[in-house]
């Protein structure tokens, strides 16, 4: 599997080996699918017509300032009551990608060194690592606070096969799992009450995504999202609302399935995203999102997480590591 890229597109629910195909194609074949919004070149390189999303242009909701060579959470991008959201931190690399490489990011990883400061301007540094790859640092008075790269290619897999087409086939819910979701009580632990307001997850996030997964099996957590036209970048879902939505929705299951104890919490610590393509807003039935959690190994919990179409259609898939820690340092 290692010689494998994770590619995607549309995989509807037809035999093992077909939708082993369309999530896993040999390096150098090209994929009509992820052609959609984009000029492809072949292999997978593709060329990116105009990234204009909202996050990039001026206004209330922008994060990267080009002129300046700054980066700038505004305060509804928070996580933590003092700082910002670890998904919207992750999601602006295949921004700041887009902008370096002049083409659609296929992947990147990310590794939170320190909370994010809100409104506050952060110098980015970029590196060209090769002709698919650029390095970016991202920090304030010398001291990294987020460092990661973004790549037009997908170097390799963020998940194993068999856990993605795991995610892949709960886009459509049986009726047991339609009552499960139902009939869900979500299990709070210490730091509810600091996140109301977190972008991703926040119920009280006025401007935020808003979203809370739901268990549909003992270890599946689930959502249907319509994220609406503001998040739309020509006609699809722009890359970092798609990539931030793979955040928090990743850990929602945790004190649930005693991952983490009634008095611990967690913090995003690195994520690395794998993106096929990004969904269209052609279809009523919205999005999905889906999670497992995979193991806890110390202080760090890694999480499998996907977006999906209301079909099929991969989307993002992304790997989440989240570091223990306490109630206390969790508020920022």
């Amino acid at each position: 599997m290692a010689a494998r890229q994770l590619m995607g597109g549309k995989a509807p629910f037809l035999s093992s080996a077909t939708r082993r195909e369309a999530l896993f194609a040999k390096p150098g074949t090209t994929n009509p699918r992820l052609c959609r919004r984009s000029v492809c070149s072949g292999s997978h390189s593709l060329k990116l017509v105009n990234h204009s999303c909202l996050t990039c242009q001026p206004g209330a909701d922008r994060v990267i300032d080009y002129e300046n060579n700054a980066v700038n959470l505004p305060q509804h991008f928070r996580g933590p009551p003092t700082s910002g959201n670890g998904g919207v931190a992750t999601g602006l690399y295949a921004c700041l990608g887009a902008h370096f490489l002049e083409t659609n990011v296929a992947q990147l990883q990310v590794k939170l060194h320190q909370p994010v400061p809100l409104s506050t301007d952060l110098d980015f540094d970029e590196e060209q690592v090769d002709n698919e790859t650029v390095s970016v640092t991202v920090g304030i008075n010398g001291e990294t606070v987020l460092s990661g790269w973004a790549s037009s290619r997908i170097k390799e897999p963020v998940m194993s096969e068999d856990t993605a087409l795991e995610l892949q086939r709960h886009v459509a819910l049986s009726e047991e799992q339609k009552n499960r979701f139902d009939s869900y009580e979500e299990v709070f632990g210490p730091s509810k009450d600091h996140f109301a307001e977190c972008f991703v997850c926040g119920p009280e996030s006025r401007l935020g995504l808003r979203l809370r997964l739901r268990q549909i099996t003992d270890q599946i957590f689930w959502q249907t999202w319509n994220p609406g036209r503001r998040w739309e970048d020509q006609g699809a879902l722009a890359s970092l609302p798609a990539i931030a939505a793979l955040d928090c929705t990743s850990a929602l299951g945790f004190y649930v399935n005693g991952f983490l104890g009634e008095h611990e919490s967690c913090l995003l610590g690195t994520y690395d995203a794998a993106v096929t393509s990004l969904p269209l807003f052609d279809s009523e039935e919205g999005f999905r999102v889906i999670s497992k959690t995979r193991e806890r190994v110390g202080r760090k919990i890694y999480t499998d997480v996907g977006l999906f179409g209301a079909t099929g259609e991969v989307h993002v898939l992304g790997k989440a590591t989240w570091i223990v820690v306490s109630p206390e340092v969790a508020k920022g």
